[in-house]
């Protein structure tokens, strides 16, 4: 097991010696929501946010590994249109595992795609005053797909995320699943 863990950090260190190596720390907006909602109600995204960083492993093709911590809202709506005065919070850390392509590059400018798994490791979820965190699955795995520009050392990007996994433990909203839309800017070293 050693030796694993030994060949794996050499793996990993040769890697980043020889390929170029850049971080990108962001911050952002995300507007989540979840499909299949409990019959009589409607799920309504909110803004949330979020930060963390990513690295851009590559010159044109990169690998993007990264962690954000993400605080989304949910508004809920029941039959009649009445939107509740809580909203539904849920934080949780976003691990990303992303493939990235540099379209347009250039020393000043730079237009980029990305796209691939990540996994969101619930941290809490609250429903106006009351813990809900127990009707939630601790983490649920997304394909996320981006577009970004960088611009000398700024950079944005808007993307999706679509869960492919179950929200949602028991019955309370059978087959629920967490998607939505994030924009961040940020630097990149």
């Amino acid at each position: 097991m050693k030796k694993t863990i030994l060949l794996l950090a050499v793996f990993i260190i040769s890697l980043a010696a020889s390929a170029q190596l850049k971080f990108n720390p962001q911050v952002g907006m995300t507007f989540s929501s979840f499909s299949n909602p409990p019959e009589g109600f409607d799920f309504k995204a909110k803004a949330g946010f979020m930060a963390g960083g990513d690295l851009r492993i590559g010159k044109r093709v990169q690998f993007q590994p990264g962690a954000f911590y993400v605080n989304s809202a949910t508004a809920t709506e029941n039959a009649e249109g009445e939107v509740s005065t809580d909203d539904i919070i849920h934080r949780y850390v976003k691990i990303k595992a992303l493939i990235g392509f540099d379209i347009i590059e250039s020393d000043i400018f730079k237009l980029r795609i990305n796209a691939g798994p990540t996994y969101d490791l619930l941290l809490a979820a609250k429903y106006g005053d009351e813990d809900i965190k127990q009707d939630w699955k601790d983490g649920t795995f997304f394909i996320q797909g981006g577009v970004g520009v960088d611009i000398l050392f700024l950079t944005a990007e808007l993307g999706y995320a679509q869960g492919i996994t179950q929200t949602f433990v028991d019955e309370y909203a059978k087959d629920s699943k967490t998607s939505g839309f994030y924009f961040t800017i940020g630097v990149v070293f």
